[in-house]
């Protein structure tokens, strides 16, 4: 049985398909040989110590920890600071770009970095992503303009693309797997936190001290990750794709790799799909021809780019084979889903709270940190309960359930909503998203091996931020094409265009101190009944993940690894 084992892993080398490395070669054959030929055979012991554990882990968590609450507040701190910027630049046009340039380039730059993930360091590639972001920081931070910022921005976005999937990639190289869960969700938490209370303190920057240290603080948090990967991470030996990085000697080959083509069909294709979604029924109508053509752009380039997927093979920067995966497949679901629910849920709340409430920015994202302790004490607990029972699935089934019941309750909201109920459901909507929101990146950890988990994992991050990008616009244009029709029935003297280029804070007051009471009145029930139509969008896609995590395979974490170790080979 050795012999015949042993021979064909030689051929198998000669053909390619294991690199030429004489140490790796015998670990393979004795882990084949005898997970093949003893019952219940052992993983090698010195594979458990090459795991991180004690301080190491600790610094390493804690710096992954700072990072993920630093992407997390770049990505919706900048909203309140908005007004002081345009202010301060005089550029009241440029409003939508900065957050669209960064969501831009991490979306379009997710993927590849999920293939750099697999076929590099991952250290080293973490390490580049972090520079990027931080040198983006600082351009946004000392920006002379609006262009600038700009500017800034993208470049941030771009390292936030690495950022976002390194986080779980790390955590599934430097831990064995019954233990992920756990670390999967206080990362996930953290990320999670920063984006709750991103809002209220991006307004006691830019109240307090100044707009420009929305991103001056990403540079000490930045420092502190960078210092814990560098001195602390050691990823296990035989997790690193050496026979890679000996073969960039080879350019062609290394690029073909990367599947380049792909991505220049990959990038355009999500701008023209953003840019439609952000135009679309805002700044032109759905039949303005710039809207029209990135939707026919759109269409023409996923058209090409998934041709370009399944020619390319394994070299695709998303390959087939992952995606047909069912776990795979119901996780991006799932992901797109539950996400932009969130998104969703924490846009469109503190508006509701300034308009419909009458409160202050800053208070409408106090208001909302209702959600917050739920959230982290659920986060924790559905990580912890996974390695526990070994099953991932349940957390996914209760978490779309309590979702979709939450955001039913927040259908409900009216002008006089009580205190009590407001909070209430706030409440069970943040225990509904963190007990399931980070599950699929486990499903990737435990359904995927090798390099396929880099990018099952930069897949599920990048459902995140597209689900998040397209239910956002179309939560705006349900809002606005509600909000006029109920403008024009309850107060049809009132110009909609008043209304919505006023913005919520400080609504009531102003309409009531130019039109009167009553017309204030019905102002703020149109804009309940828009601001609802919202939650109903957010009632639909909760309950289409509850379809999602049905779907999912229920595979536990507290797997054979021997077993699994010689699949791999």
């Amino acid at each position: 049985m050795k012999k015949s084992l042993e021979s064909g892993a030689s051929q198998r080398e000669i053909n390619g398909e294991i690199p030429r490395n004489d140490s790796s070669r015998e670990t393979a054959q004795y882990e084949m040989t005898t997970s093949a030929s003893i019952p219940n055979a052992e993983v090698d012991p010195e594979k458990a110590t090459e795991y991180l554990s004690g301080l190491p882990l600790l610094f390493v968590a804690i710096g992954l920890a700072l990072c993920a609450f630093c992407v997390g507040l770049d990505r919706s701190i900048v909203a309140t600071a908005v007004p002081k910027i345009t202010a301060e630049f005089n550029s009241l046009n440029d409003v939508a770009w900065y957050g669209s340039s960064f969501l831009l380039t991490t979306c379009c730059f997710q993927l590849l970095f999920g293939k750099l993930y697999a076929e590099l360091n991952i250290t080293w590639v973490f390490l580049v992503a972090l520079g990027i972001f931080e040198v983006g920081s600082v351009v946004c931070a000392a920006a002379p303009n609006s262009v600038a910022l700009v500017i800034g921005r993208a470049v941030a976005g771009i390292g936030a693309a690495g950022l976002m999937s390194g986080f779980f990639v790390i955590v599934a190289k430097s831990l064995p797997l019954e233990k992920r869960p756990v670390f999967t969700g206080a990362v996930g938490a953290c990320s999670g936190i920063s984006q709750m209370i991103a809002p209220t303190l991006g307004g006691v920057f830019t109240d307090r001290l100044t707009w420009r240290w929305c991103f001056w603080i990403n540079l000490p948090l930045g420092a502190a990750t960078a210092l814990t990967v560098f001195f602390f991470l050691k990823l296990p030996n035989n997790e690193r794709n050496d026979h890679t990085m000996n073969s960039i000697g080879n350019i062609k080959e290394f690029l073909n790799k990367l599947d380049l083509i792909g991505s220049l069909c990959l990038m355009p294709f999500l701008v023209c799909l953003l840019l439609a979604l952000q135009w679309g029924g805002t700044t032109y109508a759905w039949s303005n021809w710039r809207v029209i053509l990135c939707l026919c752009l759109f269409g023409l380039l996923f058209i090409a780019w998934i041709y370009i997927q399944y020619a390319k093979g394994d070299n695709a920067t998303l390959p087939a084979r992952i995606i047909r995966q069912r776990s795979v497949g119901c996780g991006l679901l799932f992901s797109l889903c539950t996400c932009s629910s969130m998104f969703v849920v924490s846009y469109y709340g503190p508006i509701w709270f300034q308009v419909v409430k009458d409160t202050t920015a800053e208070q409408s994202g106090i208001n909302f940190l209702a959600a917050l302790g739920p959230l982290i004490v659920a986060s924790f607990a559905a990580g912890a309960l996974t390695s526990h029972i070994g099953y991932y699935v349940p957390q996914m089934i209760v978490c779309a359930a309590i979702t979709t019941v939450a955001s039913g309750l927040l259908y409900m909201y009216e002008l006089d909503t009580t205190t009590a109920f407001w909070a209430g459901s706030l409440a069970l909507f943040g225990l509904g998203i963190g007990s399931g929101l980070q599950m699929p990146l486990v499903a990737v950890q435990t359904v995927l091996k090798g390099g396929d988990i880099s990018m099952g994992t930069s897949a599920m991050v990048l459902s995140q931020s597209m689900g998040g990008s397209i239910f956002l616009a179309v939560g705006q244009n349900v809002f606005q094409a509600k909000l006029i029709e109920e403008l024009a029935s309850r107060v049809p003297d009132l110009d909609p265009q008043i209304v919505i280029e006023h913005g919520a804070t400080g609504l009531r007051a102003a309409i009531t101190e130019q039109f009167g009471s009553k017309t204030a009145q019905g102002v703020l029930e149109a804009y309940n009944l828009g601001l609802r139509q919202c939650f109903l969008v957010s009632i639909i896609i909760s309950g289409l993940a509850l379809f999602a995590a049905l779907g999912m395979e229920w595979i536990s974490v507290k797997g054979n690894h021997s077993q699994e170790s010689a699949k791999d080979v």
